[in-house]
């Protein structure tokens, strides 16, 4: 025949000469696979991707007729398509593979007639192209489109000209419009000339020149609010890498502002009081003292600053014989008492019966008298609770931030608030409810202040073992949670009775020993737990030193390794300042701890800056909100908002809540509602020695 595919077979075609050889070649080179079959079914050639694919040879295929080498299921289901196909008709079809090795693969069949010289159907070719590959683009394609479409970030393409050449449904939404309005307009036209020139226009201008930009603006959404967005814009560029527009991505971003805003309003004050917190006083001395710095000589004159530490003398007693809310509401008299007496100063509550006074310059005079008035304004108010009338009384240390304090060098923030605080235990040594300055040249000060700090105590509860353990119960709320007991160390005085703990841990921080006593809460912890219930789960408080210290991660790891305490029984609580001042060595003892089943706890979250920022980088299993933050939760909205949030970013992180200070059942139910997962305080379970809980 003159017309034929050159193979082992000869196969008549319209085709002749040089055609038919071209036909041949790419018959044999081409990527689809391709076979062909006489009228009888019978394969006749067949092309070398088709062999492959199929694992086959030619000697298995060639001769041997379609349902021999493709299973008879195979051709009784494309029967139809061949019985068109020897009529003359072509027949394309697209299907899933059904052999072994085409199984999952979308496949193109064509069946296209092969006539011979005479017009006369003589066979046909099988074509099998894979479209997998397009298939799933097309997929993403439609994928994308419909994301783009449905999502609720705005999206816009504006061209160098300034005109929109794309919007989505969600940004033309924002200018109660359709789409089709949108497109062909200018920016100015949709978002107005004025907030084009001002808002939009240097952005625009910074993008077409190839930086990225974003920024925030509210817009009246029509409800009597405004919509907070975050806009960013990216360069767009064509095949060449030519700039010809900008992508617009517009997201809401609203409740993320407010939540934001609170929290940073949280951050920088007292929840308790609505004073300034001991953050935000540091950064305002720092302010001052950068002032100082500019000012020189004239620093006591015209910059010069007194800070008054107010420590309030009978504190505890109101605590112990009225409760925690009676304790709460003698400190928010006192923070409304000190606003009275200078509407100009700033003020904070420091945490505890702490509170600070900072006034601009005033001489150590001038300082004293005002101290003068704190002492008696506090003591001559009193405070009356329940028809009971209670004492109240304030030791005051000063500290000015003037020539003299720079004398030896520029002071830091920790120093300043330090000399009001030596200053102001000072006056408590003295026996309360009076005032005292600090001078950095003072030695009776200084020496008045190693011997208040109670060091002589600690040490003598180190050598002679009068340190008792306590434990606090912490309670489950959220039907999940188990329940734990806190760890409390209690130093015992020389005449039998419990020491404040807040005494003897300010003293032992201050001279370096809380790894010492750290050391022997662990040690006698873990030498009693043998003895408990396997139930029984306890949580121990390692200070900052501790966290700090790798020497005291060695103690610990090999103590517990020694112990062989079993995995979920133990916790160790670390407070989010520690874990932050000592991020490296945090997450160390944090990751060591965790590998040997060990829980840990962020103690105080929530009452500094960092706290969400930082949560990310610590494996903690709970988090215990900053007592400050509870307060009086079950009444204030704002504190409600603050717990919820924690909560809910404490749930995405698969991390339990543990709220601290409940002193009532309203409280108890307020912050269950809230999410939180366990609690602890007073109404809870009070501080009880350790022989008489674990009897």
């Amino acid at each position: 025949m003159g017309n034929t595919i050159s193979g082992a077979g000869d196969v008549a075609f319209h085709l002749s000469g040089p055609q038919a050889s071209a036909f041949g070649a790419a018959f044999h080179v081409s990527p689809v696979r391709m076979l062909y079959c006489d009228r009888n079914l019978v394969i006749r050639e067949v092309n070398a991707v088709c062999l492959q694919v199929d694992g086959l040879s030619r000697s298995e295929v060639i001769g041997r007729s379609l349902g021999d080498v493709y299973g008879a299921a195979i051709v009784d289901a494309r029967r139809p398509n061949i019985e068109a196909v020897l009529r003359g008709e072509p027949q394309s079809t697209v299907e899933w593979g059904l052999r072994r090795a085409t199984r999952g693969r979308l496949l193109r069949i064509r069946h296209e007639p092969v006539w011979d010289a005479a017009g006369e159907v003589i066979g046909f070719l099988l074509m099998m192209e894979d479209k997998t590959h397009l298939h799933e683009l097309e997929q993403r394609v439609s994928m994308q489109e419909d994301v783009i479409r449905q999502t609720s970030d705005a999206l816009a393409v504006v061209g160098a000209d300034y005109r929109y050449h794309w919007v989505n449904p969600a940004y033309a939404m924002i200018w109660r419009r359709a789409p089709e309005e949108v497109i062909g307009l200018t920016v100015p036209d949709i978002i107005g000339a004025e907030g084009f020139r001002q808002r939009v226009l240097p952005r625009l201008t910074s993008c077409f020149n190839g930086e990225a930009t974003q920024y925030e603006f509210a817009w009246p959404n029509g409800k009597g609010s405004d919509t907070q967005y975050a806009v960013r814009l990216e360069p767009l560029r064509d095949e060449n890498g030519d700039i010809v527009g900008a992508v617009v991505n517009m997201r809401d971003i609203t409740e993320a502002a407010i939540l934001n805003q609170r929290l940073r309003r949280q951050a920088l004050e007292d929840a308790l009081t609505g004073l300034a917190n001991r953050y935000a006083l540091e950064a305002e001395l720092a302010r001052r003292i950068d002032l100082c710095l500019q000012a020189g000589t004239d620093c006591g004159t015209r910059y010069g600053t007194a800070l008054l530490l107010v420590d309030l003398d009978d504190f505890k007693v109101v605590n112990d014989l009225a409760g925690h809310v009676a304790g709460d509401a003698l400190l928010r008299q006192v923070a409304s008492l000190l606003r009275s007496l200078d509407q100009t100063a700033f003020i904070a509550r420091l945490g505890g019966d702490e509170f600070a006074f900072l006034v601009d310059a005033l001489d150590e005079t001038g300082a004293a008298r005002l101290a003068d008035r704190v002492v008696a304004s506090v003591e001559g108010t009193g405070f009356v609770w329940k028809g009971e009338r209670y004492s109240a009384g304030a030791s005051v240390g000063v500290a000015l931030l003037d020539v003299e304090a720079f004398a030896a060098g520029t002071p830091s923030v920790h120093d300043i608030i330090n000399w009001a605080d030596r200053a102001c235990l000072v006056s408590k040594e003295k026996g309360g409810a009076r005032v005292s300055v600090f001078h950095p040249e003072d030695g009776e000060m200084q020496a008045r202040f190693e011997e208040i700090g109670n060091l002589q105590v600690v040490q003598a509860a180190l050598k002679e073992g009068r340190f008792a353990l306590h434990v606090m119960p912490i309670a489950p709320v959220d039907g999940r949670s188990k329940p734990w007991h806190e760890v409390l160390l209690r130093v015992i005085g020389e005449d039998g009775r419990a020491l404040p703990p807040q005494v003897f841990i300010t003293a032992a921080e201050r001279h370096g020993l809380m790894n010492r006593v750290d050391r022997w809460v662990v040690e006698t912890a873990l030498a009693r737990m043998p003895a408990l219930p396997q139930d029984v789960r306890l949580t121990i408080n390692l200070s900052g030193q501790s966290v700090g210290d790798p020497i005291f991660r060695d103690f610990l790891l090999a103590a517990l390794d020694e112990a062989g305490i079993g995995a979920g029984r133990l916790a160790f609580e670390i407070t989010e300042t520690s874990a932050v001042r000592s991020m490296e060595t945090a997450l160390d003892m944090i990751a060591a701890l965790k590998q040997r089943g060990h829980g840990v706890i962020l103690d105080d979250f929530g009452s500094g800056l960092s706290s969400f920022g930082y949560l990310r980088h610590f494996d903690v299993d709970m988090l215990k909100i900053d007592g400050n933050i509870i307060g009086n939760v079950r009444e204030d909205e704002v504190q409600q908002t603050i717990v919820a949030g924690i909560v809910a970013v404490a749930e995405a992180m698969r991390i339990r809540v543990v709220a601290e200070y409940v002193e009532d059942e309203a409280t108890l139910e307020t912050l269950r509602e809230l999410g939180v997962s366990l609690v602890q305080g007073y109404f809870v379970g009070m501080p009880t020695p350790w022989d008489e809980v674990f009897c």
